[in-house]
Formats: C-alpha cells, structure tokens, sequence
C-alpha cells in the first residue's frame, strides 16, 4: 500500500495559500487603519495649532449653509472658491469642488480659511 502523497502535500500547499493570504489581508488592513491614524493626527495638530478650528465642515454643506452657520459672507466663498457670483445654491461644496476640478483638500482649505478669517477674536 501507498500512502496518500499527492492528496496531503495538496492539503499543505492550500494551507499555506490560506495562511499567506491571511497575513496579505492583515497586512492591508493594518495599512489602511494606520493611513486613517495618521490623517486624524495629521488633522489634531492643525486644530492644536489653530489652523483649524472647523472639525464639523462636511462635503454636503451648501454655500448658503455656510455662511447661516460660520458667517461667511456666500460672496467671499464663491470669489475664494472661483464660482459664479450667483446661482446655483443647492450645490454642495463636494460638488463645486468637482465643477471647479478642484481637490477636495483644497477646497476644504480655502472653505477653512475662509471660516477662520470671519471667526471671532477668541478672548483667550
């Protein structure tokens, strides 16, 4: 009698797969959470700096939202953002960024910028 070679050196080479796979998923996962980490921190240190100060800006905020809220005169964020003067108001800041072939980033910025340039003078 022979013994099953062939079917347990199989067995093996799955295993082996399974287990390489499972560390390459680790391995993603591991990065992924760490690059969301480090963008959080990245994100504090401004807000410990006192560069930003607007933890609540989202991509769906309209520009009249804006200024209802932060008290950005709608006139500055268009000429700041480079839109049309009027019109087209319930477009949110995601989707001016996209007429404008901005980076979501930047438009972040300039709407950041802008809010902390109307803030009041803190009283620290």
């Amino acid at each position: 009698m022979t013994p099953p070679l062939p079917n347990a050196s199989l067995q093996g080479r799955v295993r082996r797969w399974l287990a390489v796979v499972a560390v390459l998923v680790g391995m993603a996962l591991m990065v992924g959470f760490g690059w969301r980490v480090w963008k959080q921190i990245q994100f504090n240190q401004r807000v410990a700096r006192g560069e930003v100060q607007v933890e609540t800006l989202r991509g769906w905020m309209t520009l009249p939202y804006i200024e209802r809220v932060y008290g950005v005169p709608q006139v500055e964020l268009r000429q700041a953002l480079g839109l049309p003067a009027t019109g087209f108001d319930d477009r949110s800041v995601r989707d001016w960024g996209k007429e404008a072939n901005l980076d979501s980033d930047v438009v972040r910025r300039i709407v950041e910028k802008q809010i902390l340039e109307h803030a009041p003078p803190s009283g620290d």
